[in-house]
């Protein structure tokens, strides 16, 4: 009986453990509408991607933590164009980059400072900015494509593309290809040169130019793979894994001398509210799970170490240990120069 006159039942042990955990159900269910009501604007870079990323990042903060999420297409030029324009007012929180610009948005004051998060520690000091004002989230790997039916040997460093088997059957990217640029400068690493000395480079392109068809776009990629007369070109391995899919003989190699790469990045409009949401977003980018997917479905290697790849995805991207930086300051200062150069002595 209870002080009241009100019969009570007794305490049993799970009456007791139930009693005890709606508290903690209490407090993990606000935590996880932590920021209901709320809405984050992030760029993205559309297709495929854009979709993946809708179900498997915006989806799952929206239903952790309460945050709606809308993305918005843009290309990384158009998007930092966007982020100058609007700095004392930003429409848009999150932008993604894939062409270097957060760096330049950092250095004129339109970034901020990112909220801490649980997978953020994993990314190698590398790939994150050392004020934590941006991080990358993915990775175009670059390297060395060749059709294995077609190459006994594998091909392991740039100075491979000299072997005399290879005469005839050399394809490589015009230098207004960012991948062609990275090609010159990459030749010119392995042949004693630098960005910064960029002539051993030229040397190299002109003595396997004379035989080589010089392309210029991705879809024609699968096309002189699929012909038989090209066995090596360089280029990224998400082509090679895409044209593995479609029958076409294609496999990568991580080059000895490294493999040039293209960071996917993201940073936050210095006056955005919402930098906490951007965090999370960010985060839930980094879940192994998720960049397994991302791999998988689009090509883009992980820069969290602790994703285990498949079997049948690994093998068309470099980890994170294997990666050439590349001065890009110095490159795309040098990129006028260097594709009349180009022009006058590679592309005749």
């Amino acid at each position: 009986m209870s002080r009241d006159g009100i019969m009570s039942r007794p305490l049993t042990r799970r009456s007791a453990f139930a009693a005890a955990a709606l508290p903690l159900l209490a407090g993990q269910a606000r935590a996880q509408q932590r920021f209901a009501g709320r809405e984050i604007v992030a760029t993205a870079f559309g297709g495929p991607s854009q979709d993946l990323i809708q179900r498997m990042v915006y989806d799952v903060v929206t239903r952790e933590t309460g945050a709606r999420g809308t993305q918005t297409p843009l290309l990384s030029a158009n998007a930092f164009a966007r982020m100058r324009a609007e700095a004392q007012a930003p429409q848009i929180d999150l932008f993604m980059f894939s062409g270097g610009q957060q760096v330049a948005a950092k250095a004129g004051d339109l970034t901020q400072k990112l909220p801490d998060a649980s997978n953020f520690a994993s990314v190698p000091a590398s790939l994150k900015d050392a004020d934590g004002h941006w991080i990358a989230w993915g990775l175009v790997t670059e390297g060395i494509l060749y059709r294995p039916d077609k190459v006994a040997n594998p091909p392991r460093s740039y100075k491979d593309f000299f072997r005399p088997e290879f005469e005839g059957h050399i394809a490589f990217p015009h230098i207004t290809n960012g991948y062609g640029t990275d090609f010159l400068v990459m030749l010119a690493r392995a042949h004693g040169g630098s960005e910064s000395n960029i002539g051993p480079g030229f040397d190299a392109l002109k003595r396997i130019s004379g035989r080589a068809n010089i392309f210029r776009s991705a879809a024609e990629v699968q096309t002189l793979f699929a012909s038989g007369d090209i066995w090596i070109m360089p280029y990224d391995g998400a082509s090679a894994m895409r044209s593995s899919a479609m029958g076409i003989p294609v496999a990568y190699s991580v080059p000895e001398e490294g493999a040039p790469f293209v960071l996917l990045t993201g940073a936050v409009a210095k006056r955005s509210r919402n930098a906490d949401i951007a965090a999370a977003v960010l985060n839930r980018h980094l879940d192994p799970e998720v960049q397994t997917a991302i791999a998988r479905e689009i090509g883009w290697a992980p820069v969290n170490p602790a994703t285990q790849l498949p079997p049948d995805v690994a093998p068309f991207m470099a980890p994170t240990d294997k990666l050439a930086d590349l001065n890009r300051d110095v490159i795309n200062a040098s990129r006028p120069a260097w594709t009349d150069r180009f022009n006058r002595e590679i592309a005749r």
